[in-house]
């Protein structure tokens, strides 16, 4: 009989590629805010920075 894996099974990402990747998005709203500092780009920085803190 075939299984499909359950989410117990299926191996998550480390923290290190979240970090990785996050540090990549967090860049990439510095570039963008830089020249259009609005409280939309803004608040995606200050959402991103404390994902960054948390993990």
């Amino acid at each position: 009989m075939n299984r499909t894996p359950t989410l117990a099974t299926i191996p998550l990402h480390s923290d290190h590629h979240v970090r990785v990747g996050l540090e990549a998005q967090l860049r990439q709203c510095w570039a963008i805010y830089t020249p259009l500092p609005t409280e939309a780009n803004r608040y995606q920085l200050v959402r991103l920075e404390r994902l960054l803190m948390e993990i």
